[in-house]
Order: C-alpha cells, then structure tokens, then sequence
C-alpha cells in the first residue's frame, strides 16, 4: 500500500477533526444512516430484479450490475466511512489527535474501495447509456449483435477495469486527484452526447410513427416500448449527473489548495453524495418500473407476515 497518498489522506482528516467536528459528527451521522438504507433497498432491488419478466434481460443485467455496485457501497463504503468517522472523533474527544494508525492499511483499503465500487458504477451508467442508444438505433440488429453473453463479459470487464483503475489510484498520488477529474468529465460528455443522440433518434422514429399509418402495431409497440426504456435509463442518468458531477468542481477547487478547510469540506460533501447515489437509485427503479415497485411491495408484506407469524 502506498504510505504517501495514506498520509495525504490522513491529512484531510486531522483537519476536519480539527476544525470541523460538527461536520465530521454530521458526515459520521448520515454514513450509518444510508448505509443502512443503501444495504436494505438494494437487496429488496436486487430480488426484485432478478423476479421481473418485463424488463429486457440485457437492462436487467445492467441494472443489476449497478445495483450490485450499490449495495456493496453501502455495506463497505459507507460502513466504513462512518466508522473511521466515529473511531477519530471519539479519540478527539479524548485529546488524542495522533491518528497515524490509520495509515497505511486502513485508509488506503477505503479509498481503493470507493474508488472501485464508485468506478463500477460511473462505467456501469455509461454502458447502460451506449446499450439504450444501440437499441434505439440499430433496431432488429440490436438483438443479434448485443447478447446476454457479450454483456456480460463487459460487465466483468468493466469490474476488472476499476480494480486496476482503483491500484493506479492508491499507487501513484501524485496525480491522481487530477486524473480523475479528467476521466470524469471525458464521460460525462460521453454520457451526455448518447442521451443527446438518443433523443434525436426517438424524436425521428416519433415523426416517423406519425406521417407513416400503415406501420404495423406490433413495430409500434416496439418503439414505444425502446422509447419507455431509454427514458427510464435517461432518469438513472440524471440521478447519477447530480450525484456525481460536484465531485467535478470540489476536486478542481482541491487541487488549488489542499490545505483550504472550505475544499476539504466540499470534497467530503461531493464523496458523500457519490455514496447517496447508492441509496437513491432503489427508490428510482420503483418509481419507474411498476414491476419491479410491486416486487417489492410483495417482498416487504412476506418479511412482516413471518415476522407476525414468529410473533
């Protein structure tokens, strides 16, 4: 493990102990908290994904991939995140400010865990854009050319892909912080541009639907059907922009100066809110999908029968 970007890290922390224990008592807080809710909605997701017979089963993969990538944030990231939180401030509250155990395992085991699971994630969403504007576009050959089989070798491409990404991350701090910054925004713009083209697509077939009658019913319902689904994905999308652009900015105003308590704060602010993204995207799936929402409806009812039945 790398002893130099542990300490660098550690030095965020001494800070933030330092000066902001109202802040770290509140980040501590709100670490539990969706971590609990992060763990819980993505496991009811999860079996309601693996239930749903509407859902195409090359988005059910993708979307199981990010909720898998989700839950473990949950369990591991913000677990942790809230422990390390809680074991400095109880050691504050002592006067004990020597937080060198910390290093070199223990922050640099979290930091390759986010940076992993936050990784899986962000190529995960990216995927399911390019996958959702391949269906719009290619039609019929969409079928022949993505399987099941092609996906998933992707998807385990893309777990070893940010595991080596994450190694990088930990093994050479000298630029790490700035490399980041910069493969976020070249897929964001990705991103961006296939959402944008996909729009473009859908609204042609829309013109197409309606200057041409004679189409037959069953190629109408296949549009509305790629347009419902590439909406859906599109709400993931801006979930995930919301959650994950700030790190964009709070990483650039960083680097400017790693020692300004202001952009240490935002920085935390903007990882905490990578992290909620895990907690919110269980409540998105329920809200879009009707199956997957009366899943877990049936999964919640089944949990409090039996525990009425042990009562």
């Amino acid at each position: 493990m790398n002893e130099q970007f542990c300490i660098a890290k550690l030095g965020d922390f001494v800070q933030l102990v330092n000066f902001q224990k109202a802040f770290m008592l509140v980040f501590c807080l709100l670490n539990f908290v969706f971590s609990l809710v992060a763990t819980l909605g993505n496991m009811l997701l999860i079996r309601a994904l693996v239930k749903a017979s509407s859902i195409p089963i090359i988005v059910k993969k993708l979307f199981l991939n990010l909720a898998i990538s989700d839950l473990a944030v949950g369990l591991l990231v913000q677990l942790m995140a809230g422990i390390i939180s809680a074991v400095m401030l109880n050691m504050a509250s002592k006067g004990d400010y020597n937080l060198t155990p910390f290093c070199p395992v223990v922050l640099n085991v979290y930091s390759y865990v986010l940076f992993l699971l936050g990784t899986t994630s962000f190529l995960t969403v990216t995927t399911i854009a390019i996958d959702r504007l391949f269906a719009i576009s290619l039609h019929l050959r969409y079928q022949e050319l993505i399987t099941p089989k092609r996906v998933t070798i992707v998807l385990i491409s893309l777990w070893l892909i940010s595991c080596i990404t994450a190694f990088i991350y930990i093994l050479l701090p000298e630029s790490n912080e700035m490399s980041a910054a910069v493969i976020s925004l070249i897929g964001y713009v990705l991103t961006t541009v296939a959402y944008v083209r996909i729009y473009k697509v859908v609204k042609y077939h829309q013109n197409q639907i309606y200057s041409q009658n004679q189409l037959q019913v069953e190629q109408k319902r296949e549009e509305i059907r790629q347009k419902k689904s590439a909406y859906n994905a599109l709400f993931v999308y801006l979930v995930f922009l919301a959650c994950y652009l700030p790190f964009l900015p709070s990483t650039i105003l960083y680097l400017t100066n790693t020692s300004e308590i202001s952009f240490i704060v935002a920085q935390s602010v903007s990882i905490f809110l990578i992290c909620l993204n895990s907690s919110l995207n269980p409540f998105l799936y329920c809200w879009r999908y009707r199956e997957i929402r009366e899943n877990v409806k049936n999964t919640v009812k089944k949990l409090f029968s039996m525990d009425e039945n042990m009562t």
